[in-house]
């Protein structure tokens, strides 16, 4: 998951580094309030899933890391945990 999000990331805003890393913070490699939505809506449409606007607050989708958590909580249909992302939700290895 986090390669898949990390690959549509790069595909589709040029301007982030190629060297994302997992946790590495996206406003930090130059993500702007405009990119973060877009990203949601890119969300949506990759997944299938609704990006309610009280799941979105800070941190929920700061990192590759915890985009990947967010979206497999909402593949699996478990609730999303407040923020920050908790550890019970990270996907299991």
């Amino acid at each position: 998951m986090k390669e898949r999000l990390r690959e549509l990331i790069l595909d589709n805003f040029p301007t982030i580094q190629h060297r994302l890393g997992d946790t590495d913070l996206l406003w930090e490699n130059g993500f702007t309030s405009l990119m973060f939505v877009g990203l949601i809506l890119l969300l949506e449409k990759e997944f299938s899933i609704d990006v309610l606007d009280e799941e979105v607050g800070p941190g929920r989708f700061s990192t590759v890391e915890r985009i990947a958590d967010y979206v497999q909580c909402k593949l699996d249909g478990r609730p999303i945990p407040p923020l920050p992302v908790c550890e019970e939700c990270k996907p299991q290895r």
